[in-house]
């Protein structure tokens, strides 16, 4: 039997419930575990890097679902979503940054449903438009 050199990966596969799969890949620049669904295909990847664990999530939906409250920290966070993002909420939506906040889109509606629509300015308030409309 050759020996396993020690710069070629190794596989632990371990079958559980539904014929799914649970596969960890030895290397040397980390480990990986990976679940696998009953066609082969991988629904959850755990890179374990000297930076630290890389998740990964793979199908056609994702659900995170907690009874109470979810926080999600980091130096940066980037959303994008191929189709479109939303945000929505039974409750108030507050939008806060310490540093300046810009908008940008092809058309940009805002609706207040029931009340004022309230703009409030330290200093200047400037509109600029091609032409600008009051009461149309």
């Amino acid at each position: 039997m050759d020996a396993v050199r020690p710069d070629e990966p190794t596989r632990e596969i371990v079958e559980l419930t539904g014929r799914q799969r649970l596969v960890v890949v030895r290397q040397p620049d980390g480990d990986v575990v990976r679940f696998l669904s009953p066609s082969g295909a991988v629904t959850l990847s755990v890179s374990l890097t000297e930076d630290g664990p890389v998740l990964r999530f793979e199908g056609a939906s994702l659900v995170l679902q907690a009874a109470g409250s979810l926080a999600i920290e980091a130096e940066k966070l980037q959303l994008h979503g191929r189709a479109g993002v939303s945000l929505s909420t039974d409750g108030d939506l507050t939008l806060q940054a310490t540093g300046d906040l810009h908008s940008e889109a092809r058309i940009q509606n805002v609706t207040a449903t029931l009340g004022d629509v309230n703009v409030r300015a330290n200093d200047d308030v400037k509109l600029s438009g091609e032409r600008v409309r009051v009461n149309c």
